[in-house]
Protein backbone atom coordinates (compact mmCIF):
# COMPACT_ATOMS: atom_id res chain seq x y z
CA UNK A 1 0.00 0.00 0.00
CA UNK A 2 1.45 3.32 -1.01
CA UNK A 3 1.84 5.76 1.80
CA UNK A 4 1.02 9.43 2.05
CA UNK A 5 0.67 9.17 5.81
CA UNK A 6 0.94 11.20 8.94
CA UNK A 7 2.10 8.79 11.61
CA UNK A 8 1.02 9.75 15.10
CA UNK A 9 2.56 7.54 17.78
CA UNK A 10 2.40 7.92 21.54
CA UNK A 11 5.05 5.96 23.41
CA UNK A 12 5.82 5.95 27.13
CA UNK A 13 9.08 4.28 28.15
CA UNK A 14 10.07 3.70 31.76
CA UNK A 15 12.55 1.29 33.28
CA UNK A 16 13.35 -0.46 30.02
CA UNK A 17 16.83 -1.52 31.03
CA UNK A 18 20.26 0.05 30.51
CA UNK A 19 20.57 2.72 27.84
CA UNK A 20 22.78 2.15 24.81
CA UNK A 21 26.13 3.95 24.69
CA UNK A 22 26.50 7.02 22.47
CA UNK A 23 29.55 8.15 20.56
CA UNK A 24 29.18 11.74 21.78
CA UNK A 25 29.55 11.75 25.56
CA UNK A 26 29.92 14.34 28.30
CA UNK A 27 31.12 13.56 31.80
CA UNK A 28 31.06 15.25 35.17
CA UNK A 29 33.89 14.37 37.48
CA UNK A 30 33.73 13.60 41.20
CA UNK A 31 34.63 16.01 43.99
CA UNK A 32 38.21 14.89 44.33
CA UNK A 33 40.98 13.17 42.44
CA UNK A 34 40.10 9.83 44.03
CA UNK A 35 36.57 10.10 42.69
CA UNK A 36 37.59 10.78 39.06
CA UNK A 37 36.63 7.28 37.95
CA UNK A 38 33.15 7.60 39.41
CA UNK A 39 31.86 9.86 36.62
CA UNK A 40 28.28 10.07 35.45
CA UNK A 41 27.46 10.00 31.75
CA UNK A 42 25.11 12.50 30.18
CA UNK A 43 23.39 10.72 27.31
CA UNK A 44 22.75 12.54 24.05
CA UNK A 45 19.39 11.96 22.39
CA UNK A 46 20.68 12.81 18.91
CA UNK A 47 24.00 12.33 17.20
CA UNK A 48 25.53 13.84 14.07
CA UNK A 49 26.21 10.94 11.71
CA UNK A 50 28.45 13.00 9.45
CA UNK A 51 30.56 15.28 11.67
CA UNK A 52 33.27 15.75 9.02
CA UNK A 53 30.84 17.24 6.50
CA UNK A 54 31.08 14.70 3.68
CA UNK A 55 28.44 13.78 1.13
CA UNK A 56 26.02 11.07 2.22
CA UNK A 57 25.67 7.70 0.50
CA UNK A 58 22.74 9.03 -1.56
CA UNK A 59 24.88 11.63 -3.39
CA UNK A 60 28.08 11.56 -5.44
CA UNK A 61 29.84 13.91 -7.85
CA UNK A 62 31.23 13.50 -11.36
CA UNK A 63 33.07 16.47 -12.76
CA UNK A 64 31.01 19.61 -12.23
CA UNK A 65 27.71 17.80 -11.57
CA UNK A 66 26.20 16.02 -8.59
CA UNK A 67 23.97 12.95 -8.68
CA UNK A 68 21.43 12.21 -5.97
CA UNK A 69 19.04 9.27 -5.50
CA UNK A 70 15.76 9.28 -3.57
CA UNK A 71 13.99 5.93 -3.55
CA UNK A 72 11.69 3.71 -1.52
CA UNK A 73 9.64 5.12 1.40
CA UNK A 74 10.33 8.81 2.03
CA UNK A 75 11.18 9.75 5.61
CA UNK A 76 12.91 12.35 7.76
CA UNK A 77 16.27 10.67 7.16
CA UNK A 78 16.01 11.63 3.49
CA UNK A 79 15.28 15.24 4.45
CA UNK A 80 18.35 15.53 6.68
CA UNK A 81 20.66 13.89 4.14
CA UNK A 82 19.46 16.08 1.26
CA UNK A 83 19.80 19.20 3.42
CA UNK A 84 23.34 18.20 4.44
CA UNK A 85 24.40 17.27 0.91
CA UNK A 86 23.12 20.54 -0.57
CA UNK A 87 24.86 22.49 2.20
CA UNK A 88 28.11 20.63 1.45
CA UNK A 89 27.84 21.30 -2.29
CA UNK A 90 27.08 24.98 -1.69
CA UNK A 91 29.89 25.61 0.79
CA UNK A 92 32.61 23.16 -0.28
CA UNK A 93 32.29 23.01 -4.08
CA UNK A 94 31.39 25.06 -7.14
CA UNK A 95 28.83 22.44 -8.25
CA UNK A 96 25.39 23.91 -8.81
CA UNK A 97 23.82 21.30 -11.08
CA UNK A 98 22.21 18.33 -9.35
CA UNK A 99 20.62 15.35 -11.09
CA UNK A 100 17.97 13.68 -8.92
CA UNK A 101 16.78 10.13 -9.63
CA UNK A 102 13.34 9.77 -8.05
CA UNK A 103 11.71 6.36 -7.58
CA UNK A 104 9.25 6.28 -4.71
CA UNK A 105 5.75 5.18 -3.78
CA UNK A 106 5.57 7.98 -1.21
CA UNK A 107 5.94 8.06 2.55
CA UNK A 108 5.55 10.74 5.19
CA UNK A 109 3.54 13.75 4.04
CA UNK A 110 5.72 16.01 6.16
CA UNK A 111 8.92 14.59 4.67
CA UNK A 112 7.67 14.89 1.09
CA UNK A 113 6.79 18.54 1.56
CA UNK A 114 10.04 19.19 3.44
CA UNK A 115 12.10 17.75 0.58
CA UNK A 116 10.11 19.86 -1.84
CA UNK A 117 10.94 22.92 0.26
CA UNK A 118 14.63 21.99 0.30
CA UNK A 119 14.73 21.89 -3.48
CA UNK A 120 12.98 25.27 -3.76
CA UNK A 121 15.48 26.75 -1.30
CA UNK A 122 18.40 25.26 -3.26
CA UNK A 123 17.09 26.80 -6.48
CA UNK A 124 16.84 30.19 -4.77
CA UNK A 125 20.60 30.13 -4.05
CA UNK A 126 21.59 29.14 -7.59
CA UNK A 127 21.20 25.37 -7.88
CA UNK A 128 19.57 23.68 -10.85
CA UNK A 129 17.89 20.45 -9.80
CA UNK A 130 17.06 18.13 -12.71
CA UNK A 131 14.68 15.36 -11.72
CA UNK A 132 14.64 12.02 -13.52
CA UNK A 133 11.42 10.22 -12.56
CA UNK A 134 11.32 6.49 -13.15
CA UNK A 135 9.26 3.46 -12.17
CA UNK A 136 6.82 4.89 -9.66
CA UNK A 137 6.36 8.43 -8.36
CA UNK A 138 3.38 8.48 -6.03
CA UNK A 139 1.82 10.29 -3.13
CA UNK A 140 4.36 12.26 -1.06
CA UNK A 141 6.96 11.91 -3.84
CA UNK A 142 4.94 13.94 -6.36
CA UNK A 143 5.63 17.43 -4.92
CA UNK A 144 9.35 16.60 -4.94
CA UNK A 145 9.21 16.12 -8.68
CA UNK A 146 6.92 19.10 -9.19
CA UNK A 147 9.31 21.77 -7.91
CA UNK A 148 12.46 20.69 -9.77
CA UNK A 149 14.07 23.03 -12.29
CA UNK A 150 13.72 20.50 -15.11
CA UNK A 151 11.54 17.40 -14.88
CA UNK A 152 12.08 14.27 -16.96
CA UNK A 153 10.23 10.96 -16.82
CA UNK A 154 10.86 7.63 -18.49
CA UNK A 155 8.00 6.43 -20.74
CA UNK A 156 6.97 3.71 -18.31
CA UNK A 157 6.79 5.89 -15.20
CA UNK A 158 3.51 5.66 -13.29
CA UNK A 159 2.26 8.48 -11.07
CA UNK A 160 -0.38 8.55 -8.34
CA UNK A 161 -2.04 11.11 -6.06
CA UNK A 162 -4.45 10.41 -3.21
CA UNK A 163 -5.81 11.85 0.01
CA UNK A 164 -3.61 11.99 3.11
CA UNK A 165 -4.28 9.47 5.84
CA UNK A 166 -3.45 9.06 9.50
CA UNK A 167 -1.99 5.92 11.06
CA UNK A 168 -2.34 5.73 14.83
CA UNK A 169 -1.75 3.35 17.68
CA UNK A 170 -4.90 2.43 19.51
CA UNK A 171 -5.68 4.72 22.41
CA UNK A 172 -8.17 7.11 23.89
CA UNK A 173 -9.17 10.25 21.99
CA UNK A 174 -11.53 13.08 22.82
CA UNK A 175 -13.81 14.84 20.36
CA UNK A 176 -11.41 17.80 20.37
CA UNK A 177 -8.55 15.43 19.43
CA UNK A 178 -10.50 14.22 16.42
CA UNK A 179 -11.40 17.76 15.40
CA UNK A 180 -7.73 18.76 15.63
CA UNK A 181 -6.76 15.79 13.45
CA UNK A 182 -9.31 16.84 10.83
CA UNK A 183 -7.89 20.35 10.86
CA UNK A 184 -4.39 18.95 10.37
CA UNK A 185 -5.54 16.73 7.50
CA UNK A 186 -7.19 19.70 5.78
CA UNK A 187 -4.04 21.80 6.21
CA UNK A 188 -1.78 19.09 4.78
CA UNK A 189 -4.14 18.59 1.85
CA UNK A 190 -4.30 22.34 1.20
CA UNK A 191 -0.49 22.69 1.09
CA UNK A 192 -0.12 19.58 -1.08
CA UNK A 193 -2.65 20.74 -3.67
CA UNK A 194 -1.27 24.28 -3.74
CA UNK A 195 2.22 22.96 -4.41
CA UNK A 196 1.06 20.81 -7.34
CA UNK A 197 -1.11 23.59 -8.81
CA UNK A 198 1.76 26.11 -8.62
CA UNK A 199 4.06 23.81 -10.61
CA UNK A 200 1.69 22.41 -13.25
CA UNK A 201 -1.04 23.41 -15.70
CA UNK A 202 -3.87 22.24 -13.44
CA UNK A 203 -5.51 24.28 -10.71
CA UNK A 204 -6.19 23.38 -7.08
CA UNK A 205 -9.73 22.20 -7.82
CA UNK A 206 -8.61 19.88 -10.62
CA UNK A 207 -5.84 18.35 -8.50
CA UNK A 208 -8.26 18.09 -5.59
CA UNK A 209 -10.75 16.12 -7.64
CA UNK A 210 -8.07 13.62 -8.67
CA UNK A 211 -6.50 13.44 -5.23
CA UNK A 212 -9.87 12.78 -3.60
CA UNK A 213 -10.45 9.52 -5.48
CA UNK A 214 -6.93 8.04 -5.89
CA UNK A 215 -5.76 8.78 -9.41
CA UNK A 216 -3.11 6.86 -11.33
CA UNK A 217 -1.69 8.49 -14.46
CA UNK A 218 1.01 7.96 -17.07
CA UNK A 219 4.10 9.94 -18.01
CA UNK A 220 2.25 11.23 -21.08
CA UNK A 221 -0.59 12.53 -18.92
CA UNK A 222 1.90 14.06 -16.48
CA UNK A 223 3.49 15.93 -19.38
CA UNK A 224 0.09 17.06 -20.69
CA UNK A 225 -0.80 18.41 -17.25
CA UNK A 226 2.51 20.25 -16.90
CA UNK A 227 3.94 18.08 -14.14
CA UNK A 228 6.68 16.69 -16.43
CA UNK A 229 8.65 18.72 -18.98
CA UNK A 230 10.01 15.92 -21.16
CA UNK A 231 9.77 12.17 -21.55
CA UNK A 232 13.22 10.65 -21.93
Amino acid sequence: MFLFAIIIIAVVVSGCGPSQPHKNKAYTSGRGADDSQESSEISRTMEVENPEGQLSSMTYTLGDEAFMVIYSVIGMGDVTRVWSDLAYLQNKTDIRKVHLLLISGGGSAFSGMALSDQIIRAEQVGFKVICHASGLVASAAVPILAVCTKRYATPGTIFMVHEPSIWKWAGRESSSDIRAQNELMDLIREKYLERLATHSNLNVEEWGEMEGRITWFSASQAKEWGLVDEIE
